[in-house]
């Protein structure tokens, strides 16, 4: 039975086992239906899998696609992305002959992803202190820019979702804040500020409530996306602790690109953060804390005018690989 090279990473952390579980599938040499990718996706069971193919647009190395368990296709940018360019860069897959940059033991490399029909760049940055040893990557990828949508005006109902009072609602310096509907590219999710991280960690989702809510306030809307601000490390960036649930998946995200990036956006249009004298910011998000994960999504925001520039950074670390059978083109989803 024909089968299509795999690995398992755990992305946004270097330490194995600590990360956010990515299934990566090689299928430059299979042409696989989207029933296939589907039941492939929902065997393993993770909160995504992408697969790599040959590009079909011009400029591009690689075309992706990933996909939910239950069977949607995603385009946002997050751990998804990041984590198979990470694994490419780490199975040596991409032409390193040519860095953009160097400092020392850093370089920098720019890449070319397809991904829903567009053409993107992705940084790689690769660390090696000794020829001999083997290189440490770190991922950036620009998100596409982050949108503003819907604001949630009944801070109990979005409470009663996490099981919590409407007290929680809102940051301990601005508890008006109010839980808002951002998105990058096709991605939607409600983010909502918390009082404390107490009160983050106590909270418990209740699926039918939480599919009530976003389909009230946008149907778009994946999941939801709670977090509250922590004391800031020693290099004074800020820092914040976050768990995400979607109506999609069987439990928890240790890891949520696609909403960490608008998270900058929410933070700095509400006030939050602040930019430095050259209109940027950078923010830590610590994810999978009660998973027993130690995730951590470097979010770089620039503003340029009206234009919101988002970055998200992390590494990987590979757990797993092997060859996985294809299903039979007869076998539904």
């Amino acid at each position: 039975m024909p089968s299509a090279p795999f690995s398992i990473v755990d992305v946004f952390s270097t330490k194995p086992y600590k990360g956010n579980p990515l299934a990566v599938v090689d299928a430059r040499g299979q042409h696989l239906t989207d029933t296939q990718m589907k039941l492939i996706t929902r065997q393993f069971n993770l909160s995504e899998t992408t697969f790599f193919f040959p590009p079909t647009l011009p400029g591009a190395d690689f075309k992706l696609r990933s996909f939910l368990p239950y069977g949607w296709e995603v385009y946002g940018a997050g751990h998804n992305i990041l984590g198979v360019w990470w694994q490419l860069a780490h199975a040596n897959l991409l032409d390193f002959s040519k860095p953009d940059t160097r400092a020392g033991s850093i370089e920098e490399f720019t890449f070319h992803q397809e991904l829903g029909g567009e053409v993107a760049p992705v940084k790689v940055i690769r660390q090696r202190t000794d020829p001999n040893d083997t290189p440490q990557f770190a991922i950036a990828i620009r998100q596409a820019s982050p949108k503003s949508h819907a604001v949630h005006t009944n801070p109990s109902a979005v409470a009663a979702v996490l099981g919590l009072t409407a007290s929680d609602i809102g940051f301990p310096s601005a508890p008006t804040l109010l839980p808002q509907i951002m998105s990058t590219s096709t991605t939607h999710h409600l983010l909502v500020p918390i009082s404390s991280v107490d009160a983050l960690n106590h909270a418990v989702v209740s699926r039918d409530k939480l599919v009530e809510q976003l389909d009230l306030l946008d149907s778009r809307a994946h999941g939801i996306f709670w977090f509250t601000p922590v004391a800031a490390g020693s290099d004074g960036v800020a820092a914040f602790h976050a768990r995400f649930f979607s109506r999609g998946m069987t439990a928890e995200d240790p890891a949520t690109g696609s909403a960490a990036g608008p998270l900058s956006a929410y933070l700095y249009r509400n006030g939050a953060v602040k930019l430095n004298e050259e209109g940027k910011v950078t923010i830590l998000v610590h994810q999978g804390l009660r998973l027993g994960r130690e995730c951590v999504i470097e979010v770089r925001l620039a503003v340029r005018g009206e234009e919101l520039d988002v970055d998200i950074v992390g590494g990987g670390a590979e757990v797993a690989k092997g060859e996985i059978e294809l299903p039979a083109l007869s076998t539904a989803f």
